[in-house]
């Protein structure tokens, strides 16, 4: 074996057919035991590098590099895949990508790459014992993964991954479909394998995680534009060049005079605050320079006037084969016009409740009414003119062989004219910022925005109700600034949002109301300031959750406001009123 780290030396990867280099004579180095940060815009060329370290490109992936690269002390140009296997192990975004689908149970899938390894079986069931429990997945082994929520799928990937055991391990966006707590355990799991002396590299957008780093490096536009600690690196004064913005406790850090090694520490954060708060009350709060650009391109104009109908779930109750209960015996109501985000912990049922809004579930007992309207009896094209569905996975909606015919395909189902069918498109694609890939194939961009095409196909049926499934993964910040203008755009439609997300941020800042799940249950349910008061943070800790980050410092500084963001925070410390939320 080699010595464990990575190395690229003056590497530049080109895509066939495209102008500009994806990466340009990057360096990196990353030595046995250190866990470095990959951040960066969508399209900074972060997963280009993740899978050229992992030696994916050129072996797997068609791409020309140039420079010198090492895993483990082996050059994956010119080594046999042989001299590759069990050094290096990549973990993708998305786990169906990751999954073999030819198993059926999740103890089955985490032993396939032991089995192909020749490992001895008692050697084998130690290890998947050992992942699992690191995971907190063992209540999970008999079931059938494609069956589990896209969390769950996730968690199941970076065991499959973690359990062969190599030195080297490259994650792309590994929190992407995890809660709050899942997202703490991968950041705990991390920590423990760079202790043995694996060499971690982590593309993420989650500060949570980016923040547990030893050094994080930001690319733009396929060079290295910083490569330093967590808090200097994700700073303001580093990243708003960018079109970034800061996590929100490195700017509370940042105001309260924080040094940039403990920018994440909360502990450090508070007591600054409390010991110093004449000094800092006075801190002004940034907006990046690009959001009210951005924000004012996210606006979708409704292409006609229409009724918009109440949602009532009446004791629903949702099995799936082998006796896993979904939903139990929820009711639930949604006014015509409300902005409602629905949170919880992986598996707590959230997806199952959404899937019944619009047909692709059928209750096992109880009634969904849309207007009135049991929905048990409505065929699925009426429902689908009547409720959008983004997925969260859009590989699971898409199929069309470019953008603009994807876009058009809902419209164009549900009959609408050819000429108001032109107009949707055009202003879908507008709202989600997809004009220059519009003739692009959905299956060559990135996951944030195949997420936004999956978005945009939904905008142009002009639904009454909007469902989103994680409408965030995977975007940087301008992305969930897109996302929220669009969000608020719908609301002054007139509209009715319903979005489940993970993102407890996103959730304060753009939604009246939160309701939370657990095991298939409504625990709680309210205004993002009831939800997320300090009273609640035991309720939130058993669903796998946490207040936003804000919400968390003020509350330890004894504040009875509940922030959705740094800025808000800073606006109450200076005794300023806060301008409101979108």
């Amino acid at each position: 074996m080699g010595d464990g780290g990575v190395r690229l030396e003056t590497v530049t990867v080109r895509y066939p057919a495209r102008r500009t280099p994806a990466l340009e004579n990057v360096d990196v180095r990353v030595s046995p035991g250190e866990r470095i940060g990959i951040a960066g815009r969508t399209g900074a060329g972060k997963s280009t590098l993740a899978l050229t370290a992992a030696g994916f490109i050129p072996r797997v992936v068609r791409a020309r590099v140039e420079g010198t690269v090492s895993i483990d002390g082996v050059s994956p140009l010119a080594a046999a895949a042989s001299e590759l296997l069990g050094r290096v192990g990549i973990v993708f975004s998305t786990p169906a990508n990751q999954l073999s689908g030819s198993k059926l149970t999740v103890r089955e899938e985490l032993a396939f790459g032991l089995e192909n390894l020749g490992m001895p079986r008692d050697e084998m069931d130690a290890r998947l014992e050992a992942v699992m429990a690191r995971l907190r997945i063992e209540h999970l082994a008999g079931r059938e993964p494609f069956a589990l929520s896209g969390g769950e799928q996730q968690r199941v990937a970076i065991a499959s991954i973690v359990a062969m055991g190599t030195r080297v391990l490259i994650l792309d966006e590994p929190t992407a479909q995890l809660d709050p707590a899942g997202t703490a355990d991968i950041a705990a799991l991390l920590g423990e394998l760079a202790t043995d002396g694996v060499t971690v590299m982590c593309v993420e957008h989650d500060p949570t995680l980016l923040g547990q780093m030893d050094r994080v490096m930001v690319l733009d536009q396929g060079r290295v534009v910083a490569n330093a600690l967590p808090g200097e690196a994700l700073s303001d004064r580093s990243i708003e060049p960018l079109g970034l913005a800061a996590p929100a406790l490195v700017r509370l850090a940042d105001a309260a005079g924080i040094p940039a090694r403990r920018a994440f520490d909360e502990d450090a954060i508070v007591e600054a605050f409390r010991d110093r708060r004449t000094e800092h009350t006075g801190a002004t709060p940034r907006v990046v320079g690009a959001q009210p650009a951005i924000a004012a391109g996210a606006a979708w104009r409704p292409a006609r006037e229409r009724p918009v109908p109440d949602l009532v779930v009446e004791r629903l109750v949702h099995d799936y084969p082998g006796g896993v209960e979904a939903v139990r015996g929820i009711d639930f109501g949604v006014k015509p016009g409300e902005l409602v985000a629905i949170v919880g912990q992986n598996g707590s049922g959230k997806t199952t409740l959404v899937k019944h809004f619009n047909g692709l579930l059928r209750p096992a007992s109880g009634r969904i009414l849309i207007g009135g309207r049991d929905t048990v009896a409505e065929p699925i094209h009426a429902l689908a003119a009547l409720v959008g569905f983004v997925f969260q996975n859009p590989d699971d909606q898409l199929f069309e062989r470019s953008v603009e015919r994807e876009i058009a395909f809902g419209p164009r189902s549900l009959g609408i004219p050819p000429t108001e069918v032109r107009l949707l498109v055009d202003q879908a694609i507008e709202a989600t910022g997809l004009d220059e890939v519009r003739t692009s194939n959905p299956y060559d961009l990135d996951l944030s925005r195949r997420k936004l095409v999956g978005l945009a196909s939904v905008l142009a049926t002009d639904p009454a109700i909007v469902v989103l499934d994680e409408p965030t993964t995977g975007q940087d910040h301008a992305g969930v600034v897109r996302v929220g203008g669009i969000v608020a755009s719908l609301k002054a439609a007139g509209r009715t949002v319903i979005a489940i997300t993970h993102d407890m941020e996103f959730a304060a800042r753009h939604f009246e109301r939160v309701v939370v799940m657990r095991l298939g249950e409504i625990v709680a349910d309210g205004t993002p300031a009831e939800v997320f008061r300090a009273a609640n943070a035991e309720l939130l800790a058993s669903t796998g959750l946490t207040p936003p980050p804000a919400a968390r410092i003020a509350a330890r500084l004894g504040l009875d406001a509940v922030p959705a963001d740094a800025d808000e925070l800073l606006r109450i410390l200076a005794g300023r009123p806060s301008p409101g939320r979108a």
